[in-house]
């Protein structure tokens, strides 16, 4: 079984509230955590400067496509996600799926 790991990328909009950009983002982190993930968030300090990722890893694909299943059948993510996006607080980047590599 290969580990994977999924990367969610955003920026806080400039004049966006962080505190209330920050609650979001804890709502997103409970909703993954009610069904067996543990979210880690970082804030990019160089680089990509301003960015904010949202970072899971998982034991496996199933293990992923499990969680994301249950997510997307959950409907306080449902509400969570359309909230977000209605917010204005941040502009979504980018997203990475990644497949750990074993090297010997």
């Amino acid at each position: 079984m290969a580990q994977c790991a999924i990367q969610y990328v955003t920026r806080i909009n400039p004049g966006a509230d962080i505190t209330a950009f920050k609650a979001q983002v804890q709502t997103s982190v409970n909703l993954w955590r009610k069904h067996g993930a543990e979210p880690t968030v970082w804030a990019v300090s160089a680089g990509e400067i301003g960015n904010w990722v949202f970072s899971v890893v998982f034991e496996s694909f199933d293990a992923y496509g499990k969680c994301l299943d249950a997510l997307g059948a959950d409907p306080e993510f449902q509400k969570w996600q359309l909230d977000s996006t209605k917010s204005g607080l941040s502009t979504w980047v980018r997203s990475n799926l990644t497949r750990k590599v074993d090297m010997a």
